[in-house]
């Protein structure tokens, strides 16, 4: 039997996360965020993923799939389109919970993960 080694199943080094994918913390709201980057190699579900194992510590073959919880085609849709047309959809964003986090994404990228009390 081979190991599973794609990208989505590769613990995740939360400080190269940082690094690569701008993660961050805010004290204040006691919310990490990340931002997708439509310019960026990885898609905005690989962002999604790869965020929410860094702020949790988990490796993302501990996720259920995100397709359980959100469509992550429709999801791409919304975020891709919209940035290339900012000012018709200031104020977007859309709210679910994966891999017990609470995830905000807003029209312009941002990616805001209020993980469990746990964490």
């Amino acid at each position: 039997m081979t190991e599973d080694v794609s990208s989505e199943n590769r613990p995740v080094d939360f400080e190269q996360t940082l690094r690569e994918d701008r993660v961050g913390y805010d004290p204040e709201t006691e919310t990490y965020y990340a931002q997708y980057d439509t310019e960026n190699v990885e898609n905005l579900t690989t962002t999604i993923i790869r965020s929410v194992s860094a702020v949790t510590g988990d490796p993302p073959r501990e996720f259920g799939p995100l397709y359980d919880v959100i469509d992550p085609d429709a999801l791409e849709d919304l975020f891709d389109k919209p940035r290339r047309n900012a000012p018709d959809h200031d104020g977007v964003y859309v709210t679910f919970k994966f891999a017990s986090c609470e995830l905000a994404i807003s029209w312009d990228g941002e990616i805001r993960i209020t993980p469990p009390q746990n964490v």
